[in-house]
């Protein structure tokens, strides 16, 4: 594959999600608002949710035309994979989160709630299914981006937990994207420690149309004007495991793994909306963009 296809490609992942922002929020809107599915925010004003249903749509479009174009051009197999395996992950991420956000339970929060409304009233929330659905989400693209047991398990652990800890921040307009950028960053300065020079380009190359996607979504959601909701949580985090656990050394995947577990944990005890308001670098961070 030469340098010139990569050009195009990389233009592709720029310019399309440019073209395709507009139009894509709209038609979204439009369908959200048609099935009702909206939630009052933290001021208890009703919003409509499931907006990372336009960043979905704009990433695969994106990366639909960047493997055709790449696959012209006789790209090798492993970087056409990266490219299904991310966009498919995504966006089974998105239906299990589109389906949590449609049933609007707003009452089950937590590993916790979703259990002990399992154990003790026989109930399955739609939260349950979106946990179990990821999951195995998780353990079907794991299989294929790791080699050894323990860099599977790893792997896995990083693809399931992930998505919900975008979610746990998805609680003030614009918070999650900024988590995501974070993540991000950091992956991207990992990615110089361990990955091998074609894996990193294949997996940037099938993720900058998410970035750039994001950026033109932030002053929407920041705005108040639609929240991500679990659809759009769940896939910006899905696609955070998948950047670490092909881009990061197996050392740093445990690591950041370990990080997320921690996080999961004290969540269940903690808030962390009011950890942010006390201190007042993080509340002007948080702030930033509204």
């Amino acid at each position: 594959m030469d340098a010139h296809t990569i050009i195009q490609a990389l233009l592709v992942a720029l310019g399309l999600p440019l073209v395709l922002q507009r139009p894509l929020f709209g038609f979204c809107s439009r369908l959200i608002a048609q099935k009702g599915m909206s939630r009052p925010n933290y001021r208890g004003e009703q919003v409509l949710t499931a907006g990372g249903l336009v960043l979905v749509a704009s990433m695969a479009v994106t990366v639909l035309v960047e493997l055709l174009l790449l696959a012209r051009a006789n790209a090798p197999r492993e970087l056409l994979q990266h490219g299904l395996l991310l966009v498919c992950g995504m966006a089974a991420m998105a239906c299990w989160g589109w389906m949590d956000d449609k049933a609007g339970d707003a009452m089950t929060k937590g590993f916790r709630g979703h259990f002990a409304a399992l154990l003790r009233e026989g109930r399955v929330t739609s939260g349950m299914c979106k946990l179990f659905g990821g999951g195995m989400t998780a353990v079907g693209v794991s299989l294929f981006v790791s080699v050894g047991f323990w860099p599977w398990l790893v792997a896995c652990g990083l693809l399931a937990l992930s998505p919900n800890i975008l979610n746990l921040f998805d609680l003030r307009p614009g918070r999650a994207i900024k988590v995501f950028w974070l993540l991000i960053s950091l992956a991207a300065a990992l990615s110089a420690f361990g990955a091998k020079a074609g894996q990193s380009l294949a997996v940037w190359l099938f993720l900058l149309p998410l970035l750039v996607a994001t950026v033109l979504f932030f002053p929407y959601d920041a705005g108040g004007r639609i929240m991500l909701g679990d659809t759009g949580a769940n896939t910006l985090g899905f696609a955070i495991g998948y950047t670490y656990v092909t881009v990061a050394p197996i050392s740093w995947q445990a690591a950041i793994l370990c990080g997320f577990v921690a996080i999961q944990v004290a969540a269940e005890f903690v808030s962390f909306s009011q950890i942010i308001e006390k201190k007042a670098w993080l509340r002007r961070l948080d702030d930033w963009g509204r």
